[in-house]
């Protein structure tokens, strides 16, 4: 299903992305510029030979000013992804994870996003609602933003009970589709919740379409939290 190859809305969340890195390095007493420079070099690294993507990356991506309405290829936050992780936590740290138990950072990249969205570019989309609301209406808004009307297509909502949903999602025409994107999205939805006051929230995502038993099956993020105590 090959639904998304020209460049998308991805303008705030490449801009969210550096700007967890230099949030993440700050907080563990570092150097922020000296870091970013070190995912430069790692994205660079990982675009390899392809002269086009590594034009993009320096000109787009680490020069100059990334407008939250610019547009960018999807495969641009698959390389910064890779590149955050192995420059922060270092080549062997793990590049996703399947529940909000066990963040990694990824998870940690796509938590910050939705947490300086809900305050920033987004806060339109988050105030006033209930973490029911939002997952069954808004979070779908947000979706169709950024990745246009034929992504959102393939986005459904189910509620098998009180306090839990099960947002679908076919990213299977992604150039950026792999377990680390999948991870951004169990740490967007987790921050989410966080912002909209649910309790307990947990999200997990075991029914992964880019994992290897799964490929080109739909993914399946299991969001719960306390209904009762909102």
């Amino acid at each position: 299903m090959e639904f998304r190859q020209a460049a998308q809305q991805l303008g705030d969340f490449i801009k969210g992305r550096l700007l967890f890195v230099e949030d993440y390095a700050r907080r563990k007493g570092q150097d922020p510029p000296q870091i970013l420079a070190e995912v430069r070099r790692e994205a660079l690294d990982l675009a390899g030979e392809d002269e086009e993507k590594r034009t993009l990356l320096e000109e787009k991506v680490f020069s100059g000013v990334i407008l939250s309405s610019g547009h960018l290829p999807d495969w641009v936050d698959k390389v910064l992804l890779k590149a955050m992780t192995i420059v922060l936590k270092g080549p062997g740290a793990p590049l996703y994870t399947t529940t909000s138990r066990h963040p990694c950072i990824t998870f940690e990249a796509g938590r910050f996003n939705a947490h300086r969205q809900a305050d920033t570019v987004f806060k339109a989309f988050f105030s006033g609602k209930t973490p029911d609301s939002w997952l069954k209406n808004t979070f779908l808004s947000i979706y169709r933003q950024c990745y246009g009307d034929k992504a959102a297509d393939q986005f459904e909502v189910r509620e098998p009970g009180p306090g839990h949903v099960q947002v679908v999602v076919d990213n299977s025409g992604l150039e950026k589709t792999d377990r680390m994107d999948c991870s951004t999205g169990v740490g967007y939805l987790y921050g989410a919740l966080e912002k909209l006051g649910a309790k307990s929230p947990l999200v997990t995502h075991e029914r992964c379409g880019a994992a290897p038993d799964r490929k080109g099956q739909p993914c399946i993020f299991e969001v719960t939290w306390d209904a009762a105590g909102e």
